[in-house]
């Protein structure tokens, strides 16, 4: 068995790595759709009065038993699938197709992979039988493999004993495609039970899979009693096949873990949000654009400290005046030291402000901004405020409402909120609000919490500000049971 905290760093490196993929089982849908399937069979079980008990899984059998009595199978799957045509997708579903997962597998038969992919305007290519192989686009960013089959098609769906069966004999392209799966990826199974047929026939294809050096790893509910005895001796058969399991208490504990992964992952998306026109609250003026230009710098070269290819940096930057430029300056310098290409690791959000008041005038200026905010700060994980401050139309500085406005979707999008109150202005304004409420805008992490509050110090030094926001990046990117 696996910890969680070993689980979630080794996917997330795998996530960095663009080498992740993900098996999803019924055990996902169930609490979405309010059924498990022994309670979908149950109602055709009943009419060929199948004597269904609390043990009974073998729901292929009762199928099949189902056909065998003369009821037309055609009807039958359209019946099943009808009832997994229509919900609504769960933030575990924009979790997933947020993150940068090329290859979405799953035995259901539901939509809802499709749907949150579509939501996060991801295109995907669709997979449900060995025909739609011939269909599928090499230049698509994702596809999604059911493999027994999909609602909107019922003929593709798998059910019966005789299903399976013609399955196994004719599903080459399937078999295929999960062995190099298996082969390249590091997959991570959800919503399979120990005891789920499914993941038997998944995971009979290992067998063939001689001796491949790649980890997969495997969430799933704890068994009690007798069943948990059976449940550790298949787990540790399981590790024969570098397949490491992490046993939970309920299937909706995955959300959490999801979460946790998405946060680790992002928490190396960076947001620079803060604009200037002075930095006399926290230095002359030389030396605050010294400071900002050297972190930008700092950024890159701490990612590049360990590895020629660094792990993922990106820095996400609305071109704020009086900071941007020089965070630009920086990060450039760096990107050209260590021979990166800078496009890599910097995501560039000016404002368009001619574009907006001459086109689209239905909507306000506020309105657009505030969406085009949105979209900017939903490409981090973690965002840091520095200075903050602006011109009003008599000339006066006054704190940067713009900086408060991103600072609030920062917090409604649920995104790490750190305001470096030692530059002064808007940063100082919020600073003290995060810290007079840390646990409140980002959980319960005191080691960060203390580093938030050095970063409020009037007394601290340009270069220290630096090394505590690179610190901060490292704690929650990479060793997060340290925040």
């Amino acid at each position: 068995m696996i910890e969680k905290s070993t689980l979630i760093r080794e996917y997330v490196t795998a996530l960095r790595q663009k080498n992740a993929s993900i098996f999803i089982g019924s055990g996902m849908s169930n609490s979405i759709f309010k059924k498990c399937w022994k309670e979908l069979i149950r109602p055709y079980a009943k009419k060929i009065k199948f004597p269904l008990k609390k043990t009974d899984n073998n729901y292929p059998f009762i199928a099949q038993s189902y056909v065998n009595h003369g009821y037309d199978k055609c009807e039958f799957k359209k019946s099943i699938g009808e009832q997994f045509s229509s919900s609504e997708t769960t933030e575990f579903h924009h979790r997933i197709a947020r993150l940068p997962i090329r290859n979405y597998w799953t035995t259901n038969y539901d939509p809802l992979i499709e749907n949150a992919l579509k939501a996060e305007r991801k295109h995907y290519d669709l997979i449900y039988d060995n025909e739609s192989f011939t269909k599928l686009d090499d230049e698509r960013d994702h596809i999604v493999f059911k493999c027994h089959g999909d609602y909107n098609h019922p003929d593709s769906i798998i059910i019966t004993e005789e299903d399976y069966e013609h399955f196994k004999l004719s599903s080459f392209n399937f078999t295929h495609a999960i062995y190099n799966e298996l082969a390249s990826s590091t997959v991570l199974f959800l919503g399979y039970s120990f005891s789920d047929p499914d993941i038997q026939n998944i995971i009979s294809t290992l067998t063939t899979v001689n001796k491949v050096n790649q980890n997969h790893y495997f969430i799933t509910k704890k068994c009690v009693g007798n069943e948990y005895k059976k449940q550790k001796l298949w787990i540790k058969n399981l590790e024969r096949y570098s397949i490491h399991t992490l046993l939970i208490d309920d299937y909706n504990d995955i959300e959490s873990i999801m979460k946790e992964i998405e946060q680790q992952y992002m928490a190396y998306k960076i947001l620079i949000s803060g604009s200037a026109v002075e930095y006399d609250k926290f230095a002359d003026k030389k030396t605050a654009q010294d400071f900002i230009y050297k972190l930008g710098y700092e950024l890159i070269r701490s990612d590049c400290s360990e590895s020629d290819e660094g792990h993922g940096l990106r820095i996400v930057n609305g071109n704020g005046l009086g900071v941007g430029p020089f965070l630009y300056e920086g990060i450039a310098e760096a990107t050209a030291t260590y021979g990166l290409d800078m496009a890599d690791y910097l995501l560039m959000y000016p404002f368009p402000k001619t574009y907006y008041e001459q086109f689209d005038k239905e909507k306000s200026i506020e309105e657009k901004y505030y969406a085009y905010r949105g979209k900017m700060i939903s490409k981090c994980g973690i965002v840091f405020f520095i200075f903050g401050n602006k011109y009003d139309k008599n000339g006066n500085v006054i704190n940067a409402d713009g900086v408060r406005k991103e600072f609030d979707i920062a917090v409604k999008q649920k995104k790490y909120v750190f305001p470096i109150g030692a530059t002064g202005y808007m940063a100082k304004e919020l600073a003290d609000i995060v810290l007079s409420d840390f646990e409140l805008y980002n959980g319960e992490m005191p080691n960060i919490k203390i580093l938030l509050q050095e970063l409020n110090s009037d007394e601290i030094t340009p270069d220290n500000i630096i090394k505590k926001m690179v610190k901060i990046i490292d704690i929650l990117a990479f060793t997060p049971e340290c925040k």
